[in-house]
């Protein structure tokens, strides 16, 4: 009998930290898909969503040559990539995402000097967005690509 009892003790403490945590997941999940929704109506003008080695040799040599790229910002693959490399923890990820849309700077941006002299410094759109919509960007932008920044310019070299 305390054998059962035992069993059934551990049992439903495996079976409440398996809720919480899929809990966690589906909370998770619906503010990353929130993210994309906000990345499509709010950054998407400016930032593509990603680009294809093919695409970065290409915008590479009109560059190059004088020209501008087809876009008004980096692409948020590249952004994540680059963002992760000096804010590598979710929580530090998003804070930092948070802050720099809201008051971008030159000083406080991560960006590769050559995408500051091509596209300058970001307008403050963050102060036109609720909390709410800047965290699920973050995190959609955090959670979305997976490339470290070696990784992303080992596969699209510029």
């Amino acid at each position: 009998m305390r054998k059962l009892i035992a069993i059934l003790g551990i049992g439903s403490v495996i079976f409440s930290a398996c809720q919480m945590n899929t809990s966690k997941n589906i909370t998770e999940k619906t503010e990353v898909e929130k993210g994309y929704k906000v990345y499509k109506n709010v950054c998407s003008a400016c930032h593509w969503e990603k680009v294809s080695p093919e695409q970065i040799k290409n915008i590479r040599k009109t560059v190059m040559s004088g020209g501008r790229p087809p876009f008004n910002a980096p692409p948020m693959s590249e952004v994540s990539a680059r963002v992760k490399k000096f804010y590598p923890t979710e929580e530090k990820f998003v804070a930092f995402v948070k802050d720099y849309i809201t008051n971008p700077s030159r000083e406080k941006g991560v960006c590769m000097p050559m995408a500051f002299k091509i596209f300058g410094v970001m307008p403050p759109i963050g102060k036109n967005m609720k909390e709410e919509d800047k965290e699920a960007v973050a995190k959609w932008l955090y959670h979305n690509f997976h490339m470290t920044w070696e990784e992303f310019m080992r596969k699209n070299p510029h």
